[in-house]
């Protein structure tokens, strides 16, 4: 028998560009892990860092919530923190600009590459399936620098992305239009996609919010009053930390039960999706930004909402109905209740639905709208740019026929 011959250590081509991405990422990770500076725009500092960082010090960015500019309930510590924590924050970094000692701009996010199915690097602000909104904050004294200095950073953050997505971004908003504002200051623009609208509540004046016709409001009423007829039906508001959890069990028990539950969807579904709500939950109640309406038939919940605040915005955010009782559209009855506290509300300025496009409750209800897209922003050449938005197009796709058979397997 011939002597074994030693093995030389061959590399393929797709080993090599594996190893280039997770030496790429790597570095990534180092960088975040400490903390560091990236980039400097006028007097303006911008840091890079792990979410996790932030859980064990949130000092600074709790002191910039109520100075934003506008407000996303979805960055509030008590809501962010939560989602981290069950969704795998391990590579989730936080971009913070900062004027001196104060924190000025924050905009978490994460660079995704070839190992995320895209072709270009791209910095992609965070959003998850309970976070539909991607604005940054920004202080309200500061916004247009603190805008300009968290883009400047994003091109030089390791694995020196291309471009920027903000998913799921109000194209109205001041954000936005401060985004544009710096693109175009570079003789650039930016790239929309996914474009639509959102039903939403908006303060303009005095005009109604709504747009619940006096025959709706009629047939509605004759339904609740056959139900009352039947047993005792009552509406329960819980907002104090004492009654929270109670109300988030109660809620993640409707939701099971009907048509998110039969589709794997609902939250009771998985145990990481579950612990965030109710965590998230809780945690807003003790900032009193949250509220969780129940309709409640004798001893049975029946219909559910919860509504989530952040400065002069709230966001209905979640809605659960009992299907049994669709006959007296139990859904459609508490969100009317809901729609009449909201809109009697002064201090609100914008209800935000976090409904889909073309929503065949919401929409009906709601006058206003919210034009949102998902904004790619160039942080490189024209040339490079151009790449990037080709590819990104390209990726959507070939993933939207993956998504409709999710949809249509959804509704059987």
């Amino acid at each position: 028998m011939s002597p074994a011959k030693p093995q030389r250590n061959v590399q393929t081509p797709g080993a090599a560009l594996r190893a280039r991405v997770d030496a790429q990422f790597e570095s990534l990770r180092r960088a975040a892990a400490g903390g560091d500076r990236v980039a400097s725009h006028k007097d303006l500092e911008v840091r890079w860092s792990p979410i996790a960082q932030w859980q064990g010090d949130p000092a600074a960015w709790r002191d910039l919530m109520p100075r934003t500019i506008e407000p996303n309930v979805f960055l509030e510590p008590a809501f962010a923190f939560p989602a981290a924590t069950n969704f795998g924050g391990g590579e989730l970094g936080v971009l913070s600009a900062y004027q001196g000692a104060q924190l000025v701009g924050l905009s978490p996010g994460r660079v995704e590459g070839i190992s995320s199915g895209r072709a270009v690097p791209m910095f992609v602000a965070w959003t998850h399936p309970f976070a539909p909104l991607s604005s940054p904050l920004l202080d309200r004294d500061i916004a247009a620098d603190a805008v300009s200095a968290l883009i400047a950073a994003m091109s030089t953050l390791p694995g020196s992305p291309k471009a920027a997505l903000f998913p799921y971004l109000p194209e109205t908003s001041v954000a936005a239009r401060l985004i544009a504002l710096d693109a175009a200051t570079k003789g650039q623009a930016v790239t929309r996609l996914n474009i639509h609208a959102r039903a939403a509540l908006v303060r303009i004046d005095d005009e109604p919010l709504s747009m619940v016709s006096p025959r709706k409001r009629k047939e509605l009423g004759r339904q609740r009053r056959r139900l009352a007829e039947m047993g005792h039906l009552e509406h329960i508001v819980s907002s104090e930390p004492r009654d929270i959890r109670a109300a988030v069990a109660d809620f993640i028990a409707l939701e099971e039960r009907g048509w998110k539950g039969r589709s794997g969807s609902a939250a009771a579904r998985t145990y990481a999706a579950e612990q965030f709500m109710t965590d998230a939950v809780a945690a807003l109640s003790f900032e009193r930004k949250v509220r969780i309406d129940r309709m409640r038939f004798d001893d049975r919940t029946i219909a559910a909402t919860i509504t989530l605040y952040s400065g002069d915005y709230a966001w209905f955010w979640k809605i659960a109905y009992e299907e049994e009782f669709a006959r007296f559209s139990p859904g459609v009855q508490i969100a009317l209740d809901l729609t009449d506290v909201l809109e009697a509300d002064r201090n609100l300025a914008l209800i935000d639905s976090c409904a889909v496009a073309d929503h065949p409750m919401i929409d009906h209800l709601w006058a206003g709208r919210i034009n949102m897209a998902d904004w790619l922003v160039p942080l490189d050449s024209p040339a490079a740019f151009a790449v990037a938005a080709a590819s990104e197009r390209a990726r959507r796709a070939a993933l939207a026929p993956i998504k409709a058979l999710r949809r249509r397997m959804r509704r059987r």
